[in-house]
């Protein structure tokens, strides 16, 4: 949680929670309270502090935050609420993801292939009826902090996720063609396991603004890449039998730019497949936030203004707005301070009206601990506004238990 400072009146210093952010001095120069105590210790060590610094004149002292509320806290306060925010089983993406990895590690044995291509094929088949139960899919993505090894099947069940969240959103009564979207998310990248000289964080950059080419049948760097990848994923696909054309088309399409300015076919607009354009989308959100390659605290809130910065130049904006229309411009999870300087993480936000989620205020004005934490539903006529985003809680640590790659051959 970002850090912040501010003034504390002597009476209050031992009710609050913090570090003193500076040296406290006397008028002759010795040192009466040093900066980085906390005052949590300070209240049980030397409460006696108060009396010495009044006998100073001093009357006030500067405290720094400390990070208080933790994810872990967070989440477990989230289990409790009422009502409930929905959320995907956690087991499922813990399976997605270990059934990714079996196939990514073993991707030259065709029959390995298969055989996990088709356990993400019934995976798959279970998420669109999650994902109508799910409030705030955001909630549900998997953190790949710390996990740079796992990052390239993280995030391809974080975009499958995203993907299977937007179509839901506009295409409401298809499921098949949600399902699609979700295998299509799932296998987005799968061309890349063939490609070992590729570096895992320059194959999932996000996606940046296009640049004219002088010639557009000559791709440079990077873009002959991933048309490489995007081609060779869909032949992988065909090879073990997927003739789902939207599965085919996610994968193939992907990387494709409403502008024209894409790879592998150059198509635009309304001529890029619908599913390739979600995936797109889900694609280039995941990354923007991904704490293993953007190092920010308030990645989720930038990722917003970025999308719609790259909305009518690299993708559909009716697909950017299902997905701003679903998640706000604070995602849940995001952690935000309040107009009134309490500070508190958002939960879900209201369908048609980005500016007023619903929050969980877990720090009063005073930086002290909210007790047990309170929601509150932030109202547009209301005097409570969010102030600004200050740090990120959406994605949920993987469980440390790891399924067997073995399982692929145990999934129908």
């Amino acid at each position: 949680m970002k850090q912040m400072t501010w003034n504390v009146a002597l009476d209050e210093l031992l009710s609050v929670e913090g570090i003193v952010a500076e040296d406290i001095l006397s008028k002759n120069g010795p040192v009466l309270l040093p900066a980085g105590v906390s005052l949590s210790a300070l209240r049980e060590a030397e409460p006696e502090i108060v009396a010495l610094l009044a006998k100073h004149h001093i009357t006030h002292v500067r405290v720094r935050s400390v990070p208080d509320i933790t994810a872990g806290e967070f989440r477990t306060a989230l289990r409790k609420l009422v009502p409930a925010v929905n959320e995907l089983n956690p087991m499922l993406t813990q399976l997605a993801v270990s059934q990714l990895g079996a196939i990514y590690q073993s991707i030259e044995d065709r029959r390995t292939r298969e055989r996990g291509i088709k356990t993400m094929l019934a995976i798959a088949s279970r998420l669109p009826r999650e994902i109508r139960k799910t409030s705030s899919i955001t909630l549900s993505m998997v953190d790949s902090n710390e996990r740079e090894g796992e990052r390239d099947y993280i995030h391809a069940v974080n975009t499958a996720l995203l993907a299977g969240y937007i179509a839901q959103r506009v295409f409401p009564i298809w499921p098949a063609f949600v399902e699609s979207c979700v295998m299509g998310g799932f296998f987005h990248d799968i061309g890349k396991a063939f490609m070992a000289e590729l570096p895992s964080a320059a194959s999932s950059q996000p996606s940046q603004p296009s640049q004219p080419r002088r010639n557009k049948n000559v791709l440079p760097g990077e873009a002959k890449i991933y048309n490489l990848h995007t081609l060779l994923g869909e032949a992988l696909l065909r090879d073990v039998g997927v003739n789902d054309a939207y599965i085919l088309s996610a994968v193939r399409s992907h990387h494709e730019k409403w502008n024209g300015q894409g790879s592998p076919d150059r198509l635009s607009g309304e001529n890029i497949p619908v599913a390739g354009r979600i995936v797109a989308v889900a694609n280039a959100f995941e990354n923007l936030t991904s704490s293993l390659l953007i190092d920010d605290p308030r990645r989720a809130n930038k990722a917003i203004s970025t999308m719609i910065s790259l909305t009518n130049s690299d993708f559909d904006r009716r697909i950017v707005g299902a997905l701003l229309a679903s998640i706000g411009l604070y995602p849940p999870g995001a952690v935000v301070l309040l107009s009134d300087g309490r500070i508190g993480i958002v939960l879900e936000t209201k369908e048609h009206n980005l500016l007023c989620p619903r929050v969980l205020v877990c720090l009063d004005k005073n930086n002290r601990r909210v007790t047990p934490f309170e929601t509150l539903n932030i109202n547009k006529e209301g005097t409570v506004y969010i102030k600004e985003a200050i740090d990120d809680f959406g994605k949920r640590k993987q469980e440390q238990e790891q399924l067997s790659g073995e399982a692929v051959e145990k999934v129908d």
